[in-house]
């Protein structure tokens, strides 16, 4: 589905980064729905269990919710579901930036490390880390790093106890399952 038909056909409550949050006002529907770029953690923790997100290819920026009707992107519908048991799901770390890698492997010795990935990689792996959601549902299971507050036009590449201090590890894996 294309992000037009969603904003046509649903009342989007959108959340995550500024331009996409902005989206919701651009609804008209009556259906209510979520579209975020949170991790779907977080989404949990917010009660939500179905949502939509944005398919954008690696490195798309947009800084406007009108750059982002223009482009008029593919959405995907998605489902969170908790995962009871990781023991036996070999763990990778999923991560281009240096210093969240090192804290990761202070919590996860042995993991395997990776900067990018293909599903293949990591079917059926507990991914520790940060992906989108169309490579989330290829994991066994799934936990979010995430960094409290983050903008990059002010954070840029957080290092040492800044980071430190910002990183949030979810408590809980969780699997990610898109919705035909």
């Amino acid at each position: 589905m294309k992000l037009s038909q969603l904003l046509a056909t649903k009342k989007v409550v959108a959340s995550g980064f500024a331009a996409i949050a902005g989206l919701s006002a651009h609804s008209r529907g009556t259906e209510e729905v979520v579209l975020s770029s949170l991790a779907p953690s977080i989404l949990a923790e917010q009660g939500v269990t179905e949502y939509y997100a944005l398919e954008l290819p690696r490195g798309t920026v947009y800084n406007t919710s009108e750059e982002i009707i223009a482009a008029d992107p593919d959405v995907r519908r998605y489902t969170i579901q908790s995962v009871a048991n990781v023991s036996d799901l070999d763990v990778v770390i999923v991560s281009r930036h240096a210093g969240t890698v090192a804290l990761l492997q202070d919590r996860y010795p042995g993991a395997q490390v990776l900067d990018s990935v293909t599903p293949d990689q990591i079917a059926g792996k507990h991914v520790v880390g940060t992906l989108p959601p169309h490579l989330i549902t290829a994991v066994g299971a799934y936990t979010a790093v995430t960094i409290r507050g983050f903008d990059y036009a002010k954070d840029g590449d957080l290092a040492g106890q800044e980071l430190a201090a910002r990183i949030v590890i979810a408590d809980k894996p969780l699997r990610v399952v898109e919705i035909n």
